[in-house]
């Protein structure tokens, strides 16, 4: 526990590396997870409601954010690693930039992750959506079967009792 506590600094050091620092880069970080999000809200399938489409987006920014912030980590250490020995040499700026440039990279390469993150608000929309086409469906189907059944009997019935009129040694309307 006590290890842990020691790392918290630590951690929160790293985070604040990684963090935009202007309102700029805040909405060029978070700018596209947003309209990803909104986009995802307004596609849902219909009948979810307004508090299932919030889930939604909100699930979305969470992960596409989460991985965002994942890859620029992934990348400044990463960054650190090839730069690290030569931040002498490169000088505190262009360091710097060789570790930004990496952290962009990281984020790049972790768009994908989302395609591979959990989604529980979005598998039960979805899932209830599929249900409810399903039960629609079963109910169409179950009524065209009835009509069917209903248009069967009546030609039936039209047929069989026209054979009984046609029939040989039956009654006919002609004598």
């Amino acid at each position: 526990m006590k290890r842990l506590a020691a790392g918290i600094p630590k951690l929160l050091s790293s985070l604040e590396q990684i963090l935009p620092r202007s309102a700029g880069e805040w909405a060029l970080r978070l700018g596209p997870e947003a309209g990803f999000a909104t986009i995802g809200a307004f596609m849902a399938p219909e009948g979810a409601s307004l508090g299932e489409r919030l889930g939604l987006a909100a699930e979305d920014m969470l992960i596409g954010t989460g991985s965002s912030f994942l890859g620029s980590g992934l990348g400044r250490l990463g960054g650190k690693a090839l730069y690290g020995k030569q931040a002498e040499k490169l000088g505190q700026e262009l360091y710097q930039q060789k570790l930004s440039q990496a952290m962009t990279a990281g984020d790049i390469l972790a768009a994908p992750l989302p395609m591979f993150a959990p989604r529980p608000i979005a598998s039960g929309i979805y899932e209830r959506a599929m249900e409810q086409q399903s039960q629609q469906e079963q109910q169409a189907m179950l009524q065209q079967e009835q009509e069917r059944i209903l248009q069967e009997a009546l030609l039936g019935s039209v047929l069989t009792g026209s054979g009984s009129l046609l029939a040989p040694g039956s009654a006919s309307l002609y004598g």
